[in-house]
């Protein structure tokens, strides 16, 4: 028969596990504070020309188990970039996609909890905004 004492401490590590193997960290992205303002979905029936697909991968670097985040990843930087590159008025399909890769895995082990990296894989179409339907 168990005793409380060891029962405590068996849920104490357990939850304890569970709170280091999960993270929270977040990463912010204002569409309304880009100009032109980015849209995930199709929002009126627009004819648009796609110029490019693009792709892209960037860090972001957080601390304590994600509840800090030491730096975000420049998201706004890389759509505004696509945007003058390419000559576009818009970008479509948006995906943002986040991995721990290998490098990311080796670089955050032994500063694991205080800072550890992760990737993010950014891509969409760069549109002209033709005219409505």
């Amino acid at each position: 028969m168990m005793n409380f004492q060891s029962v405590f401490k068996k849920t104490v590590s357990s939850l304890l596990c569970v709170f280091l193997f999960c993270g929270c960290a977040s990463v912010h992205l204002d569409l309304m504070d880009i100009d032109p303002p980015l849209c995930l979905n199709d929002p009126a029936p627009v004819r648009v020309l796609v110029v490019k697909h693009f792709q892209d991968s960037m860090k972001a670097h957080f601390g304590f188990f994600g509840l800090m985040t030491w730096k975000q990843p420049p998201l706004k930087k890389v759509f505004k970039e696509q945007l003058d590159e390419y000559g576009g008025n818009g970008i479509i399909n948006i995906s943002i996609k986040s991995e721990f890769s290998t490098v990311d895995m080796l670089l955050g082990l032994p500063f694991f909890p205080l800072w550890f990296p992760c990737t993010y894989i950014v891509e969409g179409d760069v549109v002209i905004i033709q005219s409505s339907l």
